[in-house]
Formats: C-alpha cells, sequence, structure tokens
C-alpha cells in the first residue's frame, strides 16, 4: 500500500485536485491523508465535508499551524499507525504526478536499490529549474551560518529598502535573471545518485526508515532547512538517501505560501524569520 500524505493550508482547490487525481488516476493501492494546517478560510473543513464518504482520503483537521516540520509529521503518524504502508509519499498540495505508473516506478527503484528516503526529478515548469538534488553532499557549518547572516542582515534593512526589495522579486526581468543564474548553477543529472540532500516538496519513505527514526522532521523548525537537518541525522545513522529521475513530478511552487499574505513584503519578512530560526537550529545540533 502507498499513502500519500498532503500537508494542506488555504488553497482548496489545488489540494482537491491533487487528491482526486492520486485517487483516480495513480495505478496502485493508494490512501490518501491530508493534514490541514488550521486553514483561517476554512477549506479544511471543506475537505473534510467532501471527502467524508470517500474510504480513500482521511482529513485531519490541525488545531493550530504548525508549520512543515509538525504538520507533514502529524499525518505520517497517523498514516503508519492507521495503514502501516510500504511507503508514504510526502507531497505539497502543489504537486503534479506526471506519471500514472508512480507508484510501480517507486516498488522498481526500490527493487534495484533499497532507500530509506527517495526523491524523484522535481521540475517547476514557471521556471525550468529542476529541485533535485538541492545538493550533493551535507550542508556544512559554514555555509548555514553564512545563509544565516545573509538573512539577519537583509531582515534588518531599513523599511523602505526592505519593501523595495521585496516588490523587486516580482518584477518580470528580475525574475529571469534570478532563474537563469540558479540554472547555471544547480546540480545537472538525470543518473541516480545516493545520500544527496533531497528537496522537501515531495518525499518518498520507505517501511524501513521507520525501523530507524520514528518521526523524520525537527519540530523545532516551522518552515525551511527541515530536509538540510534530516540529511544529517540520516547520516549519522548510515541511512540510504536516494534520488531516481526516473520518476518526475511538476511543482507548482509556493501555491499556500502566496496565498497566505497581503503583501510581498509580509512574505519576504515571514521567509527570512523562519530561515533564521531553521539556520540557527541546524547550527545549535551541528556545531
Amino acid at each position: 500500500m502507498f499513502v500519500f500524505v498532503i500537508l494542506h493550508y488555504q488553497s482548496f482547490d489545488e489540494t482537491t485536485a491533487e487528491t482526486m487525481h492520486i485517487i483516480n488516476d495513480l495505478s496502485g493501492e493508494n490512501r490518501v491523508v491530508i493534514v490541514d494546517n488550521a486553514s483561517p478560510n476554512e477549506s479544511g473543513k471543506k475537505l473534510e465535508k467532501l471527502f467524508l464518504n470517500n474510504k480513500n482520503v482521511d482529513v485531519i483537521l490541525s488545531n493550530n499551524n504548525t508549520g512543515y516540520a509538525k504538520g507533514n509529521n502529524l499525518g505520517i503518524r497517523y498514516a503508519l499507525e492507521k495503514y502501516s504502508p510500504d511507503f508514504i509519499i510526502l507531497a505539497n498540495n502543489d504537486i503534479e504526478f506526471k506519471q500514472n505508473n508512480f507508484s510501480e516506478l517507486l516498488q522498481e527503484s526500490f527493487q534495484k536499490k533499497n532507500f530509506d528516503i527517495l526523491g524523484p526529478d522535481i521540475f517547476v515548469p514557471e521556471t525550468g529549474i529542476h529541485q533535485n538534488p538541492k545538493q550533493s553532499n551535507s550542508y556544512t557549518i559554514e555555509q548555514v551560518q553564512k545563509i544565516n547572516s545573509n538573512s539577519i542582515r537583509l531582515l534588518n534593512q531599513n523599511n523602505l529598502l526592505f519593501s523595495f526589495r521585496a516588490n523587486l522579486k516580482r518584477v518580470s526581468r528580475l525574475r529571469k535573471f534570478v532563474i537563469q543564474k540558479r540554472k547555471a548553477t544547480s546540480i545537472k543529472t538525470d543518473t541516480i545518485q545516493l545520500n544527496v540532500v533531497l528537496h522537501g516538496s515531495l518525499l518518498v519513505f520507505s517501511k524501513q526508515f521507520f525501523d530507524k527514526m520514528m518521526i523524520p522532521f525537527d519540530e523545532n523548525t516551522f518552515f525551511y532547512f527541515e530536509t538540510e537537518i534530516l540529511d544529517r541525522k540520516m547520516k549519522e545513522l548510515n541511512m540510504i538517501a536516494k534520488y531516481d529521475p526516473s520518476m518526475v513530478v511538476y511543482h507548482h511552487q509556493n501555491t499556500s505560501t502566496r496565498q497566505s499574505f497581503k503583501s510581498a513584503k509580509a512574505q519576504q519578512e515571514f521567509q527570512l524569520i523562519n530561515m533564521i530560526k531553521s539556520t540557527q537550529r541546524f547550527i545549535d545540533l551541528f556545531k
């Protein structure tokens, strides 16, 4: 059995479309667990009502918005207790599965070389960027300290400059420049890789993962750096992270995040504050 855990926040249409696609179109014995992170627009309750009589879908309504780590851990615990599946597929609600035989490809990959956690090719069609693997090697303390310091510096800019910079990121030409720069520096690979840092928008956990680690994500983080921390913890336990590009998903990025903010400034403040907290957590754990 395959259980898909989808963390939901606000964007009812996206979560509904993804859930229906998994249940109706993907091959294999599939179940979906939706975790609503206390959406203020009450879309979680709408999902609960929509799927009330669907035996293949469970909807969990969280009392609080607990972020990525706690929300996904909640869904994973539920999936393990109710279904004890062979694989848990953790998916953002803006993920589009491009292969209806995704589950079969997943089983084939595991049979060829087993893994604790797997990441597919995650492609962002709006930018042309492939998000996996994030990095070939673990993030170092020096790298993370630099990210932390830069985030603090940006957050502490004067209000006018900060607002200007936040809105500038939405300008089309600048976005194209940033995207091209990212493409030039990204890891280019069409081959299987082991023990790389994987992107958190789509992660597959095999049953053997939970023999070694009870829950995957550090609940001292709210947003950002969850998989970077997980990567270091897995390597301490000699666990296997696998990147396999034979499986492809599209990631229509940040749907939930964009819907949560009234302005670009508010969104960037949220991102920087949580980046600072999460990178500091990484530093405290591994220094």
